[in-house]
Order: structure tokens, then C-alpha cells, then sequence
């Protein structure tokens, strides 16, 4: 206590000593006026919070061939973003070719094989740099006794420096940094430069800067949020938050650091407020103790009474400040929990079953079209693609695939209620990689995202085959307790690690051969181009080799089967084709309830000339999907969903069975009626028949039907249509009937 409060104790107390009754009453008054005052100083200096400046917007860059910083700055940017958005721009600021993608037999036999590739590891650059340049000011009105600077992510390679001082380097491309710039700030003005390298071969050889045989180009930049934080000891450095459904409470474990030399003693307090409302429903006080220049890690746990569970149908968000004498953070989560079932092969979702329906962002091959720009950062262009789009065709599921996106991506999901399988950027392992670095970087990705409710689990590859000595599954073993909400793991083409690990499998038929589609006797199970047997859930996260730019000219990898599909090349029955046979193969995988999700590939990606896959966006600008794609789509993943198992040219004047098989991802049962009716070409109904179905919740039934089809020839439409609750689901064929 300040010797100055004690002798102002001492002096009122004589006072009250010598006075009257009349006097000792105001002097009473007096002396409560100053415990107040004096406790507002003490409370105020000792309860400073979290200050957290964003360093968004405009910034000024430059290049640079060697690792000097540049003089002068002759180009802006904004940040977040990728260094192709810089104005005036950079020739070829994303010229790189990986030695996956030269290596990739699609594009050597279009261009050939690249002079000097078998000499490099990583890849080649075309461009005349090395090195990007950041450069800002920024303003502190006051300082504190703790002052980070948090980078959400970046590539290739960070280093920062404060006023001319070097406070850091990171060479995760992935994940967040945070460096301690305490020392190097000052009050008033502040100059922050940021390099990060140009592409991938500025990064020293053992780092995992991404690996994709698909990619054209890479981009670098800052392409995540940049933040000053400022706060006091004990500083508050990582929260993370486990739901317990089963309890109605919730895990908080906290990381926090003494900078202090002295050590400190403070209340650390948990306040959980319902998001929107802003209701406190539940809280938590204790006390720390943390020696000084230490840290220590406190786990609470807190009952949240009626809890409220997340879900697609309901996604529901609370929030739980954090504080002590010094710090302040706010961190949103949801309750729920989401896991796999080895035995039953299902996904459960909250102790209840759950069909995954969605489909795939590829944000990081999306970098590569020339009408990315800035929308990625965009909040109501994110909140339109994953959030509208999941909302129109039912979906609530999507894969983030070989590319991380930025953390507003995560937040969106929470508030639409979409369940994220959120995979690392690997495919294909590099054995000269440092396991150790790999395994950090994966630990910080972690951390970045485990507080969302929307990730689901995580997913270490794609399509990769590690290792005999298994350093992927080794990593999964390292890093998965770091999880308190113990998420499963995919393991790409890999054995998963444990039982409830869900497997990836990428179904694809071969439709450049003439023969008849597979599907009518077909069962729609797990194939080996997941090249093991399993026990496990799997996950259809690809399927359709049928992909076709948004013009109907087929992708460099689709040519060979659109020969055999539409033998003329038109480009709107090439479109056509496409979209109605993705629908169909959404049915026929969902009909045979071999997968625990059907995962469309893909709702984003580069679909610009060279583009090797595609996406179902029209128009970027806007965000109005292909047409025919939107037709499709809403009838195949509708949670009734009808499939019509019809593929075989029929016979004039024949009484023929056609088999429609039903499933029901709805938690109630469902009752309607199923109606086969065969149209001509104009949409006129020639002959139709009806019968009554059932299904009960999550369930799924065959309904057989025969059916007399007309004594004519030509080309016409089978549709089997399922009427339930006023709403249809339909499922199409387009078949011949010839003799």
C-alpha cells in the first residue's frame, strides 16, 4: 500500500478523534469519497486491459532481389491480401512452378518436360525477385508493459523489424506468429517493416511450404490479419475451450505469463455470455500465482447451465472473457461435440447421427484465377459462397483442401452452423522436410482454429503416401492430445491412426472408355484409390472426373472423357452433361449409404484457362453459380433424396422394374408419395404411376415400381418424384427408347 494513502488513513482517523458527532458525519462522508477515489486509481492501474490496434489496410511495399531492405517504397497494397493486388503491380508476382506441378504428367504432355527440373527439390522461379517488402506507421498513445505483434499468416517466410530493430522471424506458411516488440516500441509514431519471400525457394529446404500437382502459380503476401496487442502482466497468451455436452460444463485452459521480475498474485475470472444476447449465464473466479519471468497453464471447469447445443440446424455461439489484473481476452465457442464411430461407420453430431452433405474450397488454387483480387477478404463475399450457397443446396459440410484459409473464414462458419474438415496443406511428403519444424507449424495451425465449433476434425494430406518409417502418423500420435476437444484425424492415403479416424476416399470413375455406367449395379463403396482396406468411416471428399470450365470447354483433365460423353464438343450440352452427371453421382453415393459424407470437388478453385479442375461459379462478381450446375445440385442434396437407379436403354411397349431408392438424413420420419413418370422432350407427362413411402428418421428404403413404358421411340426424361410434407425431391434419367 502507498505510504502516502496510509498517512491520509492516519490523519482522517485523529481527525474523527477530535471532532463532534456534527463534524464526524461529513468527515465519514469525506473519507468514503476517498476510498473510492483512491480505489478507482488502484482498480484503473492495476486492471489495465487488452488494447488490440489493427494494422489493416493500406501499406506500402517493395521488392527486392537481395535480403536488404529497400530505401524507397514505390508501390501500396492492402493488407490483408496477396502481393498480385499491389498497385502499381509486379511483373509476374506469382511466376513459381513447383516441381510437383512440372512434374505432373497432364502438364508435361501439354508443354513437355521443363529443362533443369530433375536438378532442383522445390521448384523453379520466373520472377525477378526474392523478397517482398511491407512497410507502415503506426501510432501508440500510451505504452504498456507488453507489446506483441500478431501476423495471422503469410508466406513465404516472415521477418519483422520495430523502428529499425529486428524483433522476429517465422517460416510457417500456415499459422500464426506472434513476436514480443516490447522493447523496440516507443510512445507516439512507430515504422514496422515486414519481408516475406517472394515464393517458395527463398525458404530454407527443410520447411513444408505446401506441395499440390495442381497449383500454377503462388502467391505471396500477407493474407491473414495483422494486430498490435498491448497489455500488463500476468498477460494472457492462449485460451482454449472443450465443450462437455454430457456435463453441460465447459473446459477453459489458460496459458499465462509473468513478464514481471517479481511474482504476481491476480484473480484469473471467466465470464460466459450467450453471443448475441450478451446474457451472462454462467462464470468462474480463482486465484494465481505466477512466479516472475514464468508461466503457468490453469484449467477450469464451468457449469453452463440449459446449455444450448451448436448445430447446422441451430448454431448456436456463447462467448467466455478471460481476465486478470492485467489482461483481457474475449474468445467465442459453441457446445457440441462432433465425432466418428469405427463400429457403426457414421458420423455423430451431438450423440445423434449425422449425413455430411457439402463440398470443397480450394481458397489456395483459387489464388492462382485472375478474378480473385481481394475476395477472399471480403466479408460479404465469404459470408455469400460458403454461407448462401450451403443454405441453398442444404449442404452443412465443407473440406478447406490443400490451402488454409483466413480466420474470418472459421468465423462465418461458426455462425452458419457448417462442420469443417480442415486439412493441412501436404500432398505428397518431402523426406528432406524437418519433421520437427513440420510438426511445430502443425501444433501452431491447431491453435489457430481448435476454439471454432465448425472444425470437425482435422486432416493432415491429401492423397499422400508417407514413409515406411510413418512420419505423418507419427506427428498425428504427437500432436493430437494438444486438443482438448479430442478431434479424429484423416490421414489421406495413409492407415488412420485410430479406430475413430474417419479415411478419405476419391471415388472416381473413368468415363473416357465407352462403356455403360457402372452405377445400376453398382453399390457406391469405398474404392482403392484409398489404397487400403478399412474398418473405419469414410468421407467421399472428391468424386465426378468431370470437370469443365464455366465457357463448356473441358479442363485439361476431363478432354479424354468428354470425347467419349459428347462426341461434338458443344459446349452447352458439354455443361449439361457435366452437371447432371455430378447430380447423378450424388444420388448414387448418398442412395448406398457406404460413405458417413458426400463432399461435391469443388465450389471454388482456379478455373481460368489452365485451371486443371473446376468450380460451379458463373460469375465471381456476383456469385451466381452455372445454371445447370444450381438445377442439379438442389435436388441431389436435399436430406430426402431420391434415386433413381436407371441407367440401361429401355424398350418400347416393355413393363419394366425400376428400382428408386430413398434416404432420409432428416431426424424425423418422413411420409409421402413416390411418383415415376416418364416426359418427352417438351416436359409433356406420357404415362405416370404413384405409390406410397415411408422412411423413418435417418433411414433409407428401395421402392420397386413397374412401370409400362410407351409404344414409341426417341429420347426422353424418367423422373421419379418424391412428394413429402409440400415439398419434392426429384431424381432424372435421360434415356433412349429404341428397339
Amino acid at each position: 500500500m502507498p505510504l502516502s494513502f496510509l498517512y491520509i488513513c492516519i490523519l482522517l482517523i485523529a481527525f474523527l478523534f477530535l471532532s463532534s458527532a456534527f463534524t464526524i458525519y461529513f468527515t465519514m462522508r469525506l473519507l468514503q469519497k476517498c476510498f473510492f477515489i483512491l480505489w478507482c486509481f488502484c482498480s484503473l492501474s492495476s486492471y489495465a486491459q487488452r488494447n488490440v490496434i489493427s494494422l489493416n489496410g493500406k501499406w506500402q511495399i517493395e521488392e527486392s532481389v537481395s535480403d536488404k531492405q529497400p530505401k524507397r517504397y514505390t508501390h501500396s497494397i492492402t493488407v490483408p491480401g496477396l502481393v498480385i493486388t499491389a498497385e502499381p503491380s509486379f511483373r509476374d508476382a506469382d511466376n513459381y512452378k513447383s516441381k510437383q506441378y512440372l512434374e505432373n504428367s497432364f502438364v508435361v504432355d501439354k508443354q513437355g518436360k521443363t529443362p533443369g527440373i530433375d536438378t532442383v527439390l522445390r521448384g523453379i522461379n520466373y520472377q525477378p525477385r526474392n523478397y517482398y517488402w511491407y512497410k507502415k506507421d503506426f501510432t501508440l498513445s500510451s505504452l504498456s508493459e507488453i507489446c506483441l505483434l500478431r501476423i495471422n499468416k503469410g508466406q513465404f517466410g516472415i521477418e519483422a523489424w520495430i523502428n529499425g530493430k529486428k524483433a522476429g522471424d517465422y517460416l510457417g506458411c500456415f499459422s500464426a506468429t506472434i513476436f514480443d516488440i516490447s522493447d523496440f516500441v516507443k510512445k507516439g509514431k512507430n515504422s514496422i517493416v515486414i519481408k516475406v519471400g517472394a515464393h517458395p525457394n527463398t525458404l530454407p529446404e527443410e520447411v513444408c511450404f505446401g506441395t499440390d500437382f495442381e497449383k500454377i502459380r503462388w502467391q505471396a503476401g500477407l493474407y491473414d490479419d495483422v494486430s498490435i496487442i498491448q497489455a500488463q502482466s500476468p498477460y494472457i497468451e492462449s485460451i482454449q475451450i472443450a465443450p462437455d455436452i454430457h456435463k453441460s460444463e465447459v473446459v477453459v485452459q489458460s496459458v499465462i505469463i509473468n513478464k514481471k521480475k517479481e511474482a504476481l498474485k491476480s484473480p484469473l475470472t471467466h465470464s460466459v455470455k450467450e453471443w448475441k444476447s450478451q446474457k451472462e449465464v454462467a462464470s468462474h473466479k480463482s486465484d494465481i500465482y505466477v512466479e516472475g519471468g514464468k508461466s503457468i497453464v490453469e484449467t477450469s471447469r464451468i457449469h453452463l447451465p440449459d446449455a444450448q447445443l451448436w448445430s447446422p440446424e441451430n448454431p448456436f455461439l456463447y462467448t467466455v472473457t478471460t481476465s486478470t489484473n492485467g489482461d483481457l481476452v474475449t474468445t467465442r465457442f459453441g457446445m457440441r461435440e462432433f465425432r466418428f464411430d469405427g463400429r457403426t461407420k457414421r458420423a455423430y453430431l451431438n450423440d445423434s447421427l449425422i449425413y455430411l452433405r457439402g463440398s470443397n474450397i480450394t481458397l489456395h488454387r483459387f489464388f492462382d484465377d485472375s478474378r480473385c483480387g481481394d475476395k477472399p477478404w471480403n466479408e460479404a463475399w465469404v459470408r455469400k459462397l460458403i454461407g448462401e450457397t450451403a443454405k441453398k443446396f442444404q449442404w452443412n459440410s465443407f473440406r478447406f483442401c490443400i490451402g488454409p484459409v483466413p480466420q474470418m473464414w472459421f468465423d462465418i462458419a461458426d455462425e452458419y452452423g457448417l462442420l469443417i474438415q480442415n486439412e493441412y496443406f501436404i500432398w505428397n511428403y518431402k523426406p528432406y522436410w524437418s519433421k520437427e519444424l513440420l510438426e511445430s507449424h502443425i501444433k501452431d495451425w491447431m491453435r489457430d482454429s481448435w476454439n471454432h465449433p465448425s472444425v470437425a476434425w482435422w486432416d493432415i494430406n491429401n492423397e499422400t503416401y508417407e514413409p515406411k518409417d510413418k512420419p505423418l502418423t507419427s506427428i498425428i500420435r504427437n500432436v493430437r492430445g494438444c486438443d482438448l476437444s479430442n478431434r479424429a484425424w484423416d490421414n489421406g492415403y495413409n492407415l488412420p491412426d485410430q479406430l475413430n479416424d474417419p479415411v478419405e476416399d476419391h471415388n472416381y470413375n473413368n468415363y473416357a472408355v465407352p462403356y455403360p455406367f457402372p452405377y445400376e449395379q453398382g453399390v457406391g463403396q469405398k474404392t482403392t484409390n484409398s489404397p487400403h482396406p478399412t474398418p473405419n468411416a469414410v468421407i467421399l471428399n472428391e468424386y465426378g472426373w468431370l470437370w469443365v470450365h464455366r465457357n463448356g470447354v473441358p479442363t485439361e483433365l476431363t478432354k479424354a472423357a468428354y470425347k467419349n460423353l459428347v462426341p461434338d464438343g458443344d459446349p452447352e450440352k458439354v455443361l449439361e452433361t457435366s452437371a447432371y452427371m455430378f447430380g447423378a453421382e450424388t444420388e448414387y453415393f448418398r442412395a448406398h449409404r457406404n460413405y458417413a459424407g458426400i463432399l461435391q470437388f469443388t465450389l471454388l478453385t482456379c478455373t481460368d484457362s489452365d485451371g486443371l479442375t473446376s468450380d460451379i461459379i458463373q460469375d465471381y462478381e456476383t456469385l451466381d453459380l452455372i445454371p445447370c450446375f444450381e438445377k442439379y445440385y438442389k435436388e441431389a442434396f436435399k436430406p430426402v433424396g431420391v434415386y433413381l437407379n436407371y441407367w440401361h436403354k429401355a424398350t418400347p411397349g416393355a413393363n419394366e422394374k425400376v428400382d428408386v431408392m430413398m434416404v432420409n438424413d432428416l431426424n424425423s420420419p418422413v411420409k409421402g408419395s413416390l411418383t415415376l413418370q416418364l416426359e418427352d422432350s417438351d416436359g409433356n407427362v406420357l404415362y405416370s404411376q404413384s405409390e406410397p413411402f415411408s422412411l423413418d428418421a435417418i433411414g433409407q428404403n428401395t421402392s420397386r415400381i413397374y412401370f409400362d413404358f410407351p409404344e414409341r421411340e426417341g429420347e426422353f426424361i424418367l423422373k421419379a418424384i418424391a412428394r413429402y410434407n409440400g415439398e419434392t425431391t426429384t431424381s432424372l434419367r435421360k434415356i433412349n427408347l429404341s428397339k
